[in-house]
């Protein structure tokens, strides 16, 4: 966010983009092309999916086959607010403290810039951690106990609709199990038409690719080697989204994965308010409204490997 993006005292509506924005698509898996994104969704969009068809020996006339089928299912925007407040007194003295870092600083020169780019990267955070765990407990698969519950995440979507291709992880992973799960995954719990597709993409978290480094350090006694190799299972590539859970393990294509916002539409807001000219309070409030969701296009297209107790 360049400096000088809040020269008034508030944005709204398309202004709020250079704010918003940030927020929203700083999200690790939206940064990284983890999953598909639709950023012009006003509260609902269809995704849409063909099924059916067949190939036939050639006659001289129309012979149908099976029929073509066309399905979808919805994608279902939550609103979302972040409303924050900060003494102007203390963020003055934080942040001329801060600039006072050196030449290297590539802080903003207004402290009102800065108090913005944090809440904007705290906002990016929690989207992460809800598009995979929003109403979704690692522990469990459910959502009672879930720790963030802005909206369903695409794990809860997963839950929610019991596919076909999914199992029970009887233990926590860990080293010594990580490579018989992995090859769980890929052969009785991967839908055929994933397997050896070049698109299929293994979603695990970071603390579990940690155990995938360490088991094949051991398996092949060349620590070194097992860095490069760790990116990859029997071919398929693997990602460690930032708010990924632990002993979860997915497979799937991104653009199976959908995560919705209203980025681009005018019902986005972002506000700075300095409250001194207004109110007399010498405080700096910082307000964002968005909306964000997410779906998944079909539930026999991915395996997916979790606890259940």
């Amino acid at each position: 966010m360049a400096n000088g993006t809040f020269t008034a005292n508030n944005y709204a509506g398309k202004a709020a983009l250079p704010y918003v924005a940030p927020a929203l698509l700083a999200a690790d898996t939206i940064a990284n092309g983890y999953v598909a994104v639709l950023d012009n969704v006003r509260y609902k969009a269809n995704l849409r999916k063909f099924s059916g068809s067949e190939i036939a020996a050639a006659t001289c006339t129309f012979t149908s086959g099976t029929a073509l089928d066309l399905s979808d299912v919805q994608l279902t925007l939550t609103e979302l607010q972040i409303n924050d407040q900060i003494c102007n007194k203390d963020l003055r003295t934080t942040w001329e403290s801060e600039q006072m870092a050196g030449a290297s600083s590539i802080a903003p020169g207004s402290y009102k810039d800065g108090a913005a780019m944090y809440v904007a990267k705290r906002a990016a955070e929690a989207i992460e951690l809800n598009i995979w765990q929003g109403n979704y407990n690692p522990d469990a698969g459910v959502s009672t106990g879930a720790t963030y519950t802005a909206f369903n995440g695409l794990l809860r979507q997963m839950v929610l609709a019991t596919p076909t291709y999914e199992a029970n992880l009887t233990a926590a992973l860990s080293a010594a199990n990580i490579l018989s799960k992995l090859e769980s995954l890929v052969t009785t719990n991967c839908p055929p038409a994933l397997k050896g597709d070049p698109d299929a993409v293994i979603y695990m978290s970071r603390a579990t690719k940690s155990f995938y480094y360490s088991a094949l350090a051991a398996t092949y006694n060349f620590p070194y080697l097992a860095e490069g190799t760790a990116s990859m299972y029997q071919g398929y590539k693997v990602v460690t989204p930032a708010g990924f859970p632990n002993d979860t393990l997915l497979i799937s294509r991104a653009e199976n994965l959908y995560v919705g916002t209203n980025l681009l539409t005018d019902l986005v807001e972002a506000r700075v308010l300095d409250l001194i000219e207004t109110t007399g309070d010498d405080v700096t409030r910082i307000i964002m409204k968005f909306a964000f969701g997410t779906q998944v296009v079909d539930h026999n297209s991915y395996g997916l490997l979790r606890r259940t107790t």
